[in-house]
């Protein structure tokens, strides 16, 4: 072919579609065959290969649970709990996801259904076995509502046989290393006697002693998932049999007949009880994401107090002038203080949950997922946190420029971290969904409210401002919706027809639930004269936190009347003023709300030009280089960084 035609065809109109053709146009044939060879390799196969082998965070949990009580008695003490997850989390993200598979959710699952039988040697109380939970499928991951793997009870043998009906009922988890003795919670469906008895929780051995698949057990090879590198595989279970003490009863039995006596009422009740783990996982949660965005949010400031503008505007003057990077920087300040409170709220609500005696009785509908259901306060509090400091983080990544995306910096690994548990832990949509279904039915069901008073505080750099204007929402929000459903079903509609064109709303709603949850948090906190954990200028750090709220939620908040545009236009130079009043008090600030200075150093605390190519030798952990935190007050940029006010 000659340059010429080559030409033609590369600017024809009729090109194909597909990358090799093009390229088979664009190249000799021999050097366009090679290029597709290549391209074609399996990008995945060296890390799925390195991953099979991969049990160094066993390994670090293992010797970390041999400085811990045993693991029942670290899951019963919600304060240690809630301090493990976190610190795991700030020091490796990938180290935390093992720490709560094996303790909040495989030993929690023992401690919460009277499971201890289950584990009688102390393999998995001491990290001696790897624990984890399996409860998603999949084929149909995210709701939970269909799970389709089998317990089928043997009345001669007294033991359960457990069976995965298809491919896409295969169990997704992080056990596809080799080499070490893992246990599972599974999650199954129960059925005896042809009747199907909901689904019940089952420790299963995984592997044996030698680390390899014990018969019946089958696992995949290692799916590499960039956001928590672990050893992710698809579990099957082929005709496992399992003793009657790996059957996590929780009050229920099987007589001599085969029938099934379950305390709870019927098999939703059944599946809340089951997942009731879930709330160990969503009160303790905050408290990681609550640190990850300390950190990072102090990070992000350390940065960018030691940098100069090369902008034509300022040149060579700190780029926390520009109120764009202090917007995004004092506001991560303003989300990390307004998230700790959220944390101390959700670690609250589980110390009564604990306190009260399990429920018997139906509890609210599953629609969308089980979650909501178990919990709606827990569940929104998860929801709302994670979703936080993915946003967060995303931001300051981008402000910390090229550094921000160096694994050793961390931010990499945070922003993965909040992502997984975007669907981990319970799917945040759904979650969302539920929670805006179930306020809008309350309102359906409970008729016209009477027309409330006009919010109350009218200065939006007020903390209380935002807890008034975001309840004002709310409020709004779910009439409308409720007006719509009742609409609706009195025109007939039913099931999905009733709901279909209504989903975006009630997404929003759970939304703004969520939002009203953790205002309420930071509220609450300030009333109570923030319960000895003293912060500088908390008041205005909670009204920063409010105005970021009411940007994001400018569209609802002028759709229904709770904002007029002119307060709407005005919120920008509010945040101004409240960044001007806290810009003084950053040090101290910093320092408050930094969760691991010592323990997940990075270069980004450096202090200078973090372009010196020293500050990518390696991280700054507690035994590294740095290790010692400088004075913050020593910190460039640490005065008034406002132009106007110098």
């Amino acid at each position: 072919m000659s340059t010429g035609r080559r030409t033609a065809d590369r600017t024809s109109n009729t090109d194909p579609v597909d990358v090799l053709a093009r390229l088979a146009g664009a190249l000799p044939v021999n050097r366009a065959l090679e290029c597709g060879r290549l391209l074609g390799e399996d990008p995945f196969a060296a890390r799925s290969a390195a991953l099979r082998t991969d049990t160094g965070q066993h390994r670090r949990l293992a010797r970390l649970a041999a400085v811990l009580p045993p693991a029942a008695e670290v899951v019963a003490d919600p304060p240690l709990l809630a301090a493990l997850g976190e610190a795991t989390a700030l020091a490796d993200p990938a180290l935390y996801q093992t720490f709560l598979s094996h303790y909040i959710l495989c030993v929690g699952s023992l401690v919460l259904l009277d499971g201890s039988s289950a584990d009688p040697d102390g393999a998995l109380a001491h990290a001696r076995t790897k624990g984890s939970f399996m409860v998603t499928e999949i084929g149909d991951a995210g709701s939970h509502l269909g799970i389709r793997t089998e317990a089928r009870y043997d009345p001669a043998r007294r033991e359960f046989v457990l069976h995965t009906p298809d491919r896409r009922a295969a169990k997704f988890s992080s056990v596809a290393a080799t080499g070490l003795p893992q246990a599972a919670v599974v999650c199954a469906r129960l059925i005896t006697g042809g009747q199907d008895g909901g689904v019940f929780s089952f420790l299963v051995d995984i592997t044996g002693p030698d680390g390899r698949p014990v018969p019946g057990v089958s696992i995949s090879a290692p799916v590499p998932v960039d956001a928590l590198p672990l050893p992710y595989g698809l579990v099957s279970f082929h005709g496992v049999r399992l003793r009657h003490e790996r059957w996590l009863a929780d009050g229920a039995r099987i007589d001599a007949a085969g029938t099934l006596h379950d305390p709870q009422p019927d098999p939703d009740a059944r599946l809340r009880r089951t997942l009731g783990c879930g709330q160990a996982l969503w009160a303790t949660l905050p408290s990681a994401m609550a640190g990850l965005a300390g950190r990072s949010a102090v990070l992000a400031w350390r940065f960018s107090a030691g940098r100069r503008s090369h902008g034509r505007l300022a040149p060579g003057r700190p780029v926390l002038e520009y109120r764009t990077q202090q917007h995004a920087v004092l506001g991560a300040l303003a989300a990390a203080f307004a998230l700790r409170h959220g944390a101390r709220s959700a670690l609250a609500a589980w110390a009564e949950l604990r306190a009260a005696a399990p429920p018997t009785a139906p509890g609210a509908a599953m629609t969308f997922s089980p979650w909501a259901a178990v919990d709606r306060s827990l569940a929104l509090h998860k929801a709302q946190s994670t979703r936080a400091v993915a946003e967060i983080v995303d931001s300051l990544q981008h402000r910390c420029g090229v550094a921000g995306f160096f694994d050793r910096n961390r931010l990499a690994g945070y922003l993965g971290l909040a992502r997984a548990f975007d669907s981990a832990g319970g799917d945040n949509s759904l979650i969302l969904l539920d929670a805006g279904r179930a306020l809008a039915q309350e309102r359906a069901d409970s008729g016209p409210r009477a027309a409330e008073p006009r919010v109350g505080v009218e200065d939006p750099t007020d903390p209380g401002w935002w807890p008034l204007v975001v309840a004002a929402l709310q409020d709004r929000l779910a009439d409308d919706l409720g007006a719509a459903l009742v609409a609706r079903a009195d025109a007939g509609h039913r099931e999905l027809d009733l709901w279909n064109p209504l989903l975006e709303d009630a997404l929003e709603l759970g939304g703004v639930q969520a939002g009203r949850l953790a205002a309420d948090a930071v509220a609450a906190g300030l009333g109570a004269g923030d319960q000895g954990w003293t912060v500088p200028g908390a008041a205005d750090l909670a009204a920063l936190e409010g105005l970021r709220q009411a940007r994001s939620l400018a569209g609802p908040l002028l759709a229904t009347g709770v904002l007029t545009p002119a307060t709407v236009r005005a919120l920008p130079a509010a945040m101004d003023a409240l960044c001007d009043r806290l810009g003084p008090l950053l040090p101290e600030i910093a320092a408050a709300l930094d969760p691991a200075p010592r323990l997940a150093r990075t270069g980004l605390d450096e202090p200078g030009d973090l372009d010196e190519p020293g500050d990518l030798d390696g991280p700054r952990g507690i035994d590294g280089p740095g290790g010692i935190e400088p004075p913050v007050s020593a910190l460039p940029g640490t005065q008034r960084w406002n132009g106007s006010k110098q």
